[in-house]
């Protein structure tokens, strides 16, 4: 009796967590996004930039270099803004082309003094 119990226990739990779904994507379902944020006029790095992709959920700032990396970033269509102090923001850029799994876009940026 014992043993039946305890199959039935684990055949439950089993189907239980094999009908779970976390809602995050498999692993092969993201891109890496990536570049340099640099002034429009003499092509200086520009530090300390945001870089916000997706509304807000991914974000990252870049270094003295300009340099940033965000990942993962779920494939398919995405949207970012990039702002930094004395600089005019980009806006929202919501067309850019959509990432595929496994990609890493590369993308450099440039901001005008505000």
């Amino acid at each position: 009796m014992m043993v039946a119990r305890l199959t039935f226990v684990l055949a439950l739990g089993f189907a239980f967590l094999t009908g779970c779904d976390s809602g995050i994507p498999p692993a092969g379902n993201y891109a890496t996004v990536s570049g340099q944020v640099v002034d429009a006029v003499t092509g200086a790095a520009v530090a300390g930039a945001s870089v916000v992709l997706n509304g807000g959920v991914l974000t990252a700032q870049t270094d003295a270099n300009g340099n940033f990396r965000v990942t993962p970033v779920p494939t398919g269509d995405w949207d970012y803004v990039v702002t930094a102090a004395g600089y005019v923001s980009t806006g929202l850029l919501s067309n850019p082309a959509p990432l595929g799994p496994g990609e890493q876009r590369i993308i450099r940026v440039q901001l005008t003094h505000s």
